[in-house]
């Protein structure tokens, strides 16, 4: 007869065979199954809910250059700046949903964007504090007279009108609040006249984002006025069905597959790397992440799709991830040396550039993105050109605050924390025929750095280590319970049918 220990032991392996089968097979495959039905945007879904309205508004930080001798570089000396912030604002996004593709695997919505300035996060800053900032709407105006041809009338009688349409500026500067710089606008253009009035109806029919006109007929400039409010950008993204690994992955902006603001290739019909629109907005990234792979977002502020890259493993209390940023080739590898030069538009005339017309590493000419002559680098010019940090006081690079990057969780793409850093820069310069600019110094002028990105909150890590954490947790005690504990039994049960079989050996009479 079978001794009862072989019998154990025999149960011992099967278990041990089942817990490796369940750990390694079963529960990774149900794992993904499930995580494939969690990510698909269908209607009435609770991803369909997230996706409409975000679970939690996303941080929005704003840092300032404050200027603090304007008086002084009107006669040529170098800009010092000085840093003041973060002034920060819950940004809330809500998606209004026109419908959906035939099969369900695309999605079209408009999204709106609101901004709530957080008193308590910003203390002890206000939105009432006064600052010195460069005057970008009057400085727009100036260089994109310039750098147009048809514009070179304008540019004679606008010196003879600043007082007018620009409220008898003394400098480059302007004194006014954050709240004004930042969203509720500068105003200009008051009650022109004649010539002036002329000016400032050309000014109101360019279409820039940044200057709106007011109830009374005056102008008014704001960095994110036009984006606080109803969305006009048409997006049309993945909805996963078919294919998880696309979940939310933009296919078309405005009914296009690629943007038209970059220079394009030589050869007709053929869309450049500059104008391509790869990867999601930011706010989730598909599932099933890799270590050493790499991913993208697109920003329709910087009108660019952006790389990041895998950097390392992380825990976000107490969820596993990983923490991904961008590369190099951001805004430092750019030109004809990189296959890239369709970056350099070369809009700006009598600027701090290279001979081929790119600007130096570390910056990007965004003019044909926003109409206006704003310069893209990293915060307080990481990773810039020596040509352009030389020229300011004030800046402190560090890359572990100015550094754009994000914090996944890698099974479900979920972000947990991180931001994207972007500074917003415009060149100082003396202009032809503009007396106030006749003693500048041509400068890279910093004006303001945002970080826009989400930490989960407290309430997100509960849900999430509920409903995702614990349960992988779980099957992974069932997993190695039952193979260890199987193992275990087996060897133990082997080893006491052995130790009695040596035993009845050796109380065996001898013959």
């Amino acid at each position: 007869m079978i001794h009862w220990s072989l019998i154990v032991s025999a149960l011992g392996i099967i278990i041990a065979g089942l817990g490796g089968y369940c750990g390694w097979s079963l529960f990774p495959t149900m794992i993904h199954k499930k995580v494939e039905q969690s990510v698909i945007i269908a209607d009435g879904s609770e991803q369909y809910k997230r996706f409409v309205n975000l679970p939690q508004p996303l941080n929005f930080k704003v840092y300032i250059f404050n200027v603090t001798n304007p008086d002084m570089i009107q006669h040529g000396a170098i800009p010092i700046v000085e840093e003041i912030g973060p002034y920060v604002y819950k940004q809330y996004r809500q998606k209004k949903v026109k419908h959906f593709s035939r099969d369900g695997s695309k999605i079209t919505y408009v999204q709106n964007v609101h901004f709530d300035f957080d008193e308590d996060a910003s203390a002890p800053y206000r939105q009432s504090d006064h600052i010195v900032a460069l005057n970008m709407h009057m400085n727009s105006v100036l260089q994109i007279g310039e750098n147009d041809p048809g514009l070179a009338l304008l540019l004679v009688h606008l010196n003879a009108n600043l007082k007018a349409v620009f409220n008898d500026p003394r400098s480059m500067f302007v004194t006014t609040s954050v709240r004004e710089y930042l969203f509720d606008g500068v105003r200009f253009c008051i009650n022109p006249q004649g010539i002036a009035k002329a000016i400032c109806n050309q000014i109101k029919e360019s279409g820039s984002k940044t200057i709106r006109e007011q109830s009374d007929g005056s102008l008014a400039f704001s960095f994110f006025g036009h984006k606080n409010g109803s969305g006009h950008e048409v997006y049309e993204v993945h909805t996963g069905k078919g294919d998880a690994m696309k979940v939310l992955e933009i296919q078309k902006l405005d009914d296009s597959h690629n943007l038209q603001v970059w220079l394009n290739s030589s050869n007709e019909g053929e869309t450049s790397v500059c104008n391509q629109i790869n990867g999601t907005d930011a706010s989730s990234y598909p599932p099933f992440r890799q270590r050493g792979d790499s991913m993208y977002i697109f920003s329709a502020d910087i009108c660019r799709s952006v790389q990041l890259f895998y950097q390392s493993d992380i825990q976000y209390q107490g969820i596993p991830g990983f923490r991904y940023s961008i590369g190099e080739n951001f805004i430092n590898d750019i030109g004809p040396e990189h296959d890239n030069e369709c970056f350099c538009v070369d809009k700006l005339a009598n600027v701090i550039k290279r001979k081929n017309g790119c600007l130096y590493a570390g910056a990007l000419d965004l003019t044909t993105c926003l109409d206006a002559p704003v310069i893209l680098t990293l915060p307080h010019m990481l990773g810039a050109s020596n040509e352009y940090r030389k020229m300011i006081r004030g800046l402190k690079p560090d890359a572990k605050k100015h550094q754009t990057f994000v914090d996944v969780q890698s099974l479900t793409g979920t972000p947990l924390q991180g931001g994207k850093r972007v500074q917003f820069n415009m060149f100082l310069k003396s202009i032809n025929r503009i007396t106030i600019t006749e003693n500048l110094t041509t400068v890279l002028m910093p004006a303001i750095w945002v970080e826009e990105g989400i930490q989960l909150n407290g309430e997100m890590v509960k849900f999430f280590k509920k409903k995702l954490i614990n349960t992988l947790k779980t099957l992974d005690i069932v997993h190695w319970v039952g193979l260890c504990g199987g193992l275990g039994i087996a060897a133990i049960s082997l080893i006491y049918y052995i130790y009695q079989r040596g035993r009845q050996e050796d109380e065996a009479p001898v013959k």
